[in-house]
């Protein structure tokens, strides 16, 4: 009796120790930051936005990284895409704020070029359940380019265009504009602002639209100013799955000011979470419904016989 009750007692010790173990270990997992690589490597155009004064942070690297503390998320930036080619299990999300063919690296830095290697792992990463987050010039990156009237030959979209569900084309003067809101939003900021709202940037246009995105706001194109916006209303904040991970594009923050405005960036955060899996989003396509002429590109200028 008295054995059995000694051995009852060890169990009950142990089964203990167990739970808290196991306990504390949830709890943690539960506190370990996730983590991004911010990625701002422009082997084309660079943006003030993203451009490093004497050593210092860029804008957008102040604001990112501030907003993602908030969150209990840590950032690493970096212009250098040999960081690729390392280890990137560490990180749940990329976040991508790029231009030019990022192969080649910048000018002075050409052994930063993100390599086939790098892309091929970025690409795995993402296909395996990470998240993506481009913003404003990113669909710059690896384009096919040619004719902005014209939509590519399905063959010639490059895996970069792919991932993104869209490529640059074309942009028009600055000015303010309406944004059409898809409703009910997953994110916040955007579900605040109802049905539509009015913004100022400098508005991006589109093409080779994917036909898997997931819409979640439109540029309405009626009115603007510039030929290039004389087309149908085309999406500007978009989402689409990438086999198990998520991909999120915004085209808004050409300026500094974006990034500094506390209400702004709200948003950039939130499209970050949904990256790193905090905000459920709907991916399910959705463009040809919302945006059923969205690859309906602006004609042509007239030539003098034309006219």
């Amino acid at each position: 009796m008295i054995q059995n009750s000694t051995m009852s007692k060890i169990v009950t010790i142990f089964s203990c120790l167990v739970i808290v173990f196991v306990a504390v270990f949830i709890s943690n997992a539960a506190e370990t930051p996730r983590k991004i690589l911010y990625f701002s490597n422009s082997a084309g155009y660079e943006h003030s936005t993203v451009k490093s004064v004497n050593g210092q942070p860029s804008v957008s690297d102040i604001a990112i990284t501030n907003v993602c503390t908030t969150a209990d998320i840590d950032v690493f930036c970096t212009k250098n895409g040999s960081v690729f080619d390392g280890d990137l299990r560490s990180y749940d999300a990329f976040v991508f704020q790029t231009s030019g063919e990022l192969a080649k690296g910048t000018e002075e830095h050409p052994e930063w070029a993100l390599t086939e290697t790098g892309w091929k792992k970025l690409l795995t990463e993402i296909r395996n359940g990470k998240g993506f987050v481009g913003f404003h010039p990113t669909t710059d990156s690896n384009r096919v380019g040619g004719n902005v009237y014209e939509n590519s030959p399905k063959e010639k979209i490059t895996e970069f265009t792919k991932l993104l569900g869209a490529e640059f084309t074309i942009h028009g003067p600055s000015q303010e504009t309406s944004i059409s809101v898809v409703q009910p939003s997953p994110f916040p900021w955007l579900a605040a602002k109802g049905k539509s709202f009015r913004m100022f940037d400098e508005w991006y246009v589109h093409k080779n639209f994917g036909n898997d995105i997931h819409v979640f706001a439109v540029l309405e194109t009626e009115g603007m100013k510039g030929v290039m916006y004389h087309r149908p209303p085309c999406p500007i904040i978009w989402g689409r799955a990438e086999g198990k991970g998520r991909m999120l594009y915004s085209a808004f923050g050409h300026y500094d000011e974006y990034w500094k405005n506390p209400d702004n960036i709200t948003l950039v955060l939130q499209l970050i979470q949904a990256a790193v899996g905090d905000i459920k989003v709907d991916l399910t396509p959705n463009i040809a419904t919302v945006t059923p002429d969205a690859a309906v590109l602006q004609s042509p200028p007239k030539t003098e016989e034309q006219k």
